[in-house]
């Protein structure tokens, strides 16, 4: 047996610790059929549980402002927020913002539910509510698109708020997955 004793015998693949292997023919077969069968048992086991992870989906429709007072806006968003899993998605927060024309952003708070009859009474020139305000804990079932709204009053004068550069729209769930949609 042969002994590596310069850099060139390394270079040239001579290896003293290699040692010739051989493997029967029906192993390999074995070993590459567990080999398949072991890759389809993950990938349906990742397949299977597609639809346990939450990605809500939405998007903004319309958006009516009315001016509160001299520096202070009402605005009320209708959405349509899409829940395409097997969960029910159970809203935890609702965040908004507005990015200004100077570049600034303002957060809005959002008014109480039991608040946006009187905003839509009190301030005509907001039209009709066509849909149900979305609050917190209210529910999204699995595979249901909603029509939803927000009331958020903004404490920056309208003529700013109506010409803004966007609006964001923020929906958390109680398991931390959120959608944020932008107009």
């Amino acid at each position: 047996m042969r002994v590596c004793c310069s850099a060139g015998d390394l270079v040239a693949g001579f290896l003293p610790w290699r040692y010739d292997f051989s493997v029967s023919k029906p192993f390999l077969i074995t070993f590459g059929a567990a080999v398949v069968v072991i890759a389809v048992l993950i990938w349906f086991g990742f397949a299977r549980t597609a639809g346990n992870h939450l990605v809500p989906t939405g998007s903004i429709g319309k958006v009516r402002t009315a001016n509160s007072s001299d520096d202070t806006t009402f605005m009320v968003i209708d959405f349509k927020l899409k829940n395409d899993s097997d969960v029910a998605m159970v809203v935890h927060s609702i965040e908004t913002s507005v990015e200004l024309p100077d570049g600034s952003t303002s957060a809005g708070s959002a008014a109480a539910s039991t608040d946006i009859p009187m905003a839509f009474r009190n301030y005509t020139l907001l039209g009709e509510q066509y849909n149900p305000v979305l609050k917190d804990r209210d529910t999204i079932p699995a595979h249901q698109e909603v029509d939803r709204m927000v009331g958020v009053s903004f404490d920056v004068p309208s003529d700013k708020i109506d010409h803004r550069k966007s609006l964001k729209l923020r929906i958390e769930d109680v398991t931390g997955p959120s959608v944020e949609m932008t107009k």
